[in-house]
């Protein structure tokens, strides 16, 4: 089995005592004040044996409000909404930093409730339906054929099954392929297109008048999700993060981070890479990774530590799922 999902099934079935922080907001929280308004985060979670939520935001601009990222789970959209409805601005945009279902899941439901918003993204979510969601798919019908599914995992897999026969209502209305500056709500940004990274294509935002880089899956914690990933572009893309004139970084998964923090796992990042293309123990890599990003994980290395050398093990043997090639 393929995906988010599967891993952690893989992971249930193993015996693995995952209990992660669950990180919820019941009402998105004000984080910063600034030229642009203010900026509503909802923070996502990650509970045990179940599928993850990415952080969402919520910005808004002299024409109207709009939201980065929607989540998988409808606890995580009726955040999104309350968020909305507390500012008192329709939303009139969704800017997606790549097509993981934890971020794109909300779409459908959102652009349903609110006709009028028109979906920034990569067009990567083509590919994505045709290959890694169709197997994904294939192997939720699989589990469930051979009751292969852990409790409290059934309603996860029917949801992201249902999310994935929708595939259509997931594609952007405005393609964005290749960086460029642009406004979204009368709200200036620049719309970063990070190629080969977390997927074949990642969108990150730099908002200069915060001076505030919304960077989706290019940081997560517990762990970085190496799935769909190609770790060089990956690389390469933390890069261009550092030299955008950020002064705070938003993860897809996880709290927000100054430039020192960013720097500490952007480091902690490159060195497991490199470990898991060397030749030492892969414990090793995972072990390195816990030390690097102690901070994030907290005292329960139990679900961190698996997942690492699971990444490792697949960085060595080339079986990422990735978009590295030309």
């Amino acid at each position: 089995m393929r995906g988010w999902l599967p891993a952690l099934l893989a992971l249930a079935l193993a015996g693995c005592a995952a209990n992660p922080k669950v990180v919820y907001e019941d009402m998105p929280r004000t984080y910063a004040h600034g030229i642009g308004g203010a900026t509503f985060l909802v923070g996502g979670s990650f509970q045990p044996f179940s599928q993850p939520d990415g952080n969402s935001l919520i910005l808004y601009g002299p024409e109207g409000a709009f939201v980065i990222d929607t989540g998988r789970h409808p606890e995580h959209l009726a955040s999104i909404k309350r968020g909305l409805s507390g500012i008192g601005m329709p939303p009139v945009a969704v800017v997606n930093t790549h097509w993981h279902l934890d971020h794109v899941s909300g779409n459908p439901e959102l652009k349903a409730a609110f006709p009028e918003i028109e979906v920034y993204a990569t067009s990567a979510i083509d590919g994505a339906l045709a290959t890694f969601l169709a197997r994904t798919a294939e192997s939720y019908r699989k589990a469930i054929a051979e009751n292969n599914i852990p409790i409290g995992a059934r309603a996860d897999i029917e949801g992201d099954l249902a999310t994935i026969a929708r595939g259509a209502e997931l594609r952007p209305d405005v393609i964005v392929d290749e960086s460029r500056d642009m406004a979204i709500a009368g709200r200036p940004l620049s719309l970063r297109v990070a190629h080969r990274a977390v997927t074949e294509r990642d969108l990150w935002i730099y908002d200069a008048a915060e001076k505030r880089a919304i960077v989706g899956d290019l940081v997560t914690v517990p762990v970085p999700f190496l799935d769909t990933a190609c770790p060089e572009g990956w690389l390469k893309a933390l890069g261009e993060v550092a030299a955008s004139g950020a002064e705070q970084v938003v993860p897809g998964h996880g709290p927000i981070m100054d430039m020192a923090e960013f720097g500490a796992w952007k480091s902690a990042f490159a060195d497991f890479i490199a470990c898991a293309q060397g030749q030492g123990a892969l414990e090793a890599c995972s072990g390195g990774w816990l030390k690097d990003a102690a901070r994030w994980i907290g005292p329960d290395t139990s679900l961190a530590g698996a997942m690492a050398l699971s990444y490792a093990g697949r960085i060595r043997s080339g079986k990422l799922d990735g978009y590295c090639s030309a």
